[in-house]
């Protein structure tokens, strides 16, 4: 609606080929869990795999 403020936020995990895994299930699955450490951290966060 008109006048309404809107605001996104992104939490993004981040796996990379070849240093975390070489099939891509594989790399899906350690994003997905970059991700959700990520969402763990707070709002408009990135995360790698293998960081923490």
């Amino acid at each position: 609606m008109k006048g309404e403020e809107v605001s996104v936020g992104a939490s993004i995990g981040v796996a990379l080929y070849p240093e975390n895994a070489e099939e891509a299930d594989a790399l899906i699955v350690m994003a997905d869990q970059a991700m959700y450490r990520a969402k763990r951290q707070g709002k408009s966060c990135t995360v790698f795999f293998g960081e923490w």
